[in-house]
């Protein structure tokens, strides 16, 4: 038989039965060509179906007495009982309806409690109606975290871009191993006081102009009023606020986990979180493979942005054709900017600090000339150590074309610490400068780190970009290269041979 015969002697819809195939409880032979073709058993079975369903069994039941998993006689009986269950509720019912026509029950004055003790019902039951008379829960634990790491990720790349482009700090700048207990806690504090912050101020308007959020839009949820609404601004902002509360623990370390762990429970038991009181989460399963996609992209993206934020911030502030001014300050942002705070003509050992006493950068005046910052403290190790070298610099109508510096010593006990780090932070504050730079292929960090490992080693080298040739010709005999002493390079003299050094520094328009 066709499709459209075994409808027509079945009187079933053609949905019914595709939805019985489906469902395993039926499955027709098919012909050569592909198509389906029904047998008097296939119509038996559907007149069973139709049948049975028609008494109000399950498909679970009708399955197990098909399949031979239960016996069709045992399954009646317990649907028999059932029935006369619900024959005895129905009765309750038309008795109490019949009750309330008769006594003219108006909505808005009747006593429910008087109808409500008419029925007999056992103690704390409740109907079935009202166990169907929920508000749907999503759960989906895992999908609701990712998008939040999302939303999170892209909060952070909002700080990240202000701090950046806008107050210019190194983001990319770690901790030395010195940094202060007391500096990490206060760190640490202030960037979990900003992140919730940011969650607060972004998230509430995200969910009343659109529903939603970006992590929330790629996972399909959705967030609505009990009425189906848009959540008002107070509303999304005290959704929010329970969520970082209660959720998150405000991301404090050990806590958040905690709170986290809490909530994962929760929502797998299918409870009402603390913050989903006053809204609904609405769940598109057709978005998880684009939230899947912006889930694995976005860590690779987030890190190639923040690292391209961080080579903008090191672009100096000054930019075009510099004067000597403009170049001292463009040297002394810089040098804050990479986070040296010690004298460069001294190596790393010393400066961390001397009977406890800790050094402080030097700067460049506006005559480029090395002064201290007044009320810091600063290590003496005059003698020692070779001096800083002073710039000078090649000007055409008071625009600066050439910047040189160049330093010899001979026969004399001096060590040379490493000149990598003022070679490099003089051509970052001069190239990247220029209105010709691009961050790309050499980004300030590239230029810097390039520049300072030759000098850390005291290795001559040619390096051009952005129109500026930059060149250093070292020279030296009679001098050790030391490493581990020092935390750098340092060329000490050797104890009865003539010690030569020189070293020269140029940066030249071409």
């Amino acid at each position: 038989m066709t499709i459209k015969e075994i409808e027509d002697l079945s009187g079933m819809t053609r949905a019914n039965i595709r939805f019985y195939e489906s469902q395993g409880l039926l499955t027709p032979a098919r012909d050569t060509n592909g198509y389906r073709n029904y047998t008097e058993k296939d119509l038996e079975t559907l007149k069973r179906i139709r049948l049975l369903r028609t008494l109000h069994l399950s498909l679970d039941d009708i399955r197990a007495a098909g399949n031979g998993e239960k016996d069709l006689g045992d399954v009646l009986l317990k649907h028999l009982s059932y029935l006369k269950e619900e024959q005895n509720r129905l009765s309750q019912c038309l008795n109490v309806c019949e009750q309330m026509c008769r006594d003219h029950a108006a909505y808005d004055t009747f006593d429910a409690q008087y109808y409500l003790d008419m029925m007999d019902m056992p103690q704390g039951s409740a109907p079935p109606e009202l166990e169907k008379d929920t508000v749907p829960k999503v759960t989906a634990p895992w999908r609701r975290f990712f998008a939040r790491e999302i939303d999170l990720t892209l909060y952070s790349l909002l700080w990240s871009a202000f701090l950046t482009l806008v107050i210019g700090v190194n983001i990319g700048d770690s901790f030395s191993l010195d940094t202060s207990v007391t500096f990490l806690i206060l760190s640490t504090v202030g960037s979990l006081f900003i992140t919730n912050l940011i969650v607060l101020l972004v998230e509430p308007l995200f969910l009343t102009f659109t529903g939603t959020t970006p992590g929330k839009f790629c996972f399909g949820l959705k967030v609505a009023a009990l009425g189906g609404k848009r959540l008002p601004y107070r509303e999304a902002l005290h959704r929010t606020w329970d969520v970082l509360w209660k959720g998150y623990g405000f991301h404090i370390p050990v806590y958040w986990l905690v709170c986290m762990y809490r909530s994962y429970k929760a929502c797998t038991n299918e409870e009402i979180l603390y913050w989903e009181e006053d809204s609904v989460l609405s769940l598109n399963k057709g978005r998880l493979p684009l939230g899947i996609c912006a889930a694995i992209a976005l860590l690779p993206f987030s890190l190639i942005l923040e690292d391209t934020l961080n080579q903008y911030a090191a672009i100096p502030d000054n930019t075009g054709d510099l004067t000597v001014v403009e170049f001292c300050e463009n040297f002394n942002d810089t040098q804050e900017f990479f986070g040296i705070e010690r004298q460069l003509n001294l190596p790393p050992s010393i400066t961390s600090g001397l009977a406890g006493i800790p050094d402080s950068a030097l700067y460049l005046d506006a005559h480029a000339r090395w002064t201290k910052k007044p009320g810091t403290p600063y290590i003496n190790q005059d003698g020692d150590y070779a001096p800083l070298p002073e710039f000078q610099f090649t000007e055409k109508d008071g625009i600066i074309t050439g910047i040189r510096f160049s330093y010899s010593v001979e026969n004399e006990n001096v060590r040379i610490s490493s000149y990598g780090e003022i070679m490099a932070l003089a051509a970052v504050s001069y190239i990247c400068a220029q209105d010709s730079y691009s961050i790309q292929p050499d980004t300030p960090e590239e230029i810097f780190s390039r520049i300072r490992e030759h000098g850390d080693y005291f290795e001559d080298f040619s390096f051009a970009d952005a129109g500026i040739s930059v060149e250093c010709d070292f020279n030296y005999e009679g001098y050790d290269l030391v490493f581990d002493s020092y935390g750098s390079a340092v060329l000490e003299p050797i104890y009865g041979e003539d010690a030569r050094f020189s070293a020269e520094f140029s940066m030249s328009a071409r």
